[in-house]
């Protein structure tokens, strides 16, 4: 051999240390994943198991959570619509508010004003007023017409 092959096969100690480790964990690594030590293997159905488990759950959560959502979304319309109602009984409370308070305030004004026309009837028949002649005329001709 001539001496550029002789180089290239030539072996240092690391070179060497590293393909011996290769080669171990080569082994080992072949040894392990065609051990018959079903270990692992029970532990891998068990967790396959458990898995299909949790998405059969997982799937009955789904629906009571859309189920859920759904009445969700009825009653929040609902509670909409009874907000848009409770702002306009509001409005229309303020407003019978309003015409009561005017209301009052007319009552109170003929209320008053009776009570000053009963005042000058007790007048009248206290005092009734004295007419002769032409004014007492005029006074029976304007009570027939009423």
């Amino acid at each position: 051999m001539d001496k550029k092959a002789k180089s290239s096969f030539k072996l240092d100690i690391k070179s060497i240390i590293i393909i011996a480790l290769l080669g171990f964990c080569l082994f080992f690594g072949y040894s392990w994943l065609f051990n018959d030590n079903s270990g692992y293997k029970e532990k891998v159905k068990q967790l396959e198991k458990e898995y299909k488990e949790l998405e059969k759950n997982k799937k009955a959560v789904d629906i009571d959570i859309k189920v859920i959502r759904e009445k969700y979304d009825s009653l929040d319309v609902i509670d909409k619509k009874l907000k848009s109602d409770i702002i306009k009984l509001e409005s229309e409370i303020k407003k019978a508010e309003t015409e009561a308070s005017k209301s009052k305030t007319k009552f109170l004004e003929l209320k008053k004003e009776l009570s000053v026309t009963r005042q000058k009837i007790e007048d009248f028949k206290k005092n009734p007023p004295n007419r002769t002649g032409d004014a007492l005329l005029e006074s029976l001709k304007n009570k027939t017409k009423q």
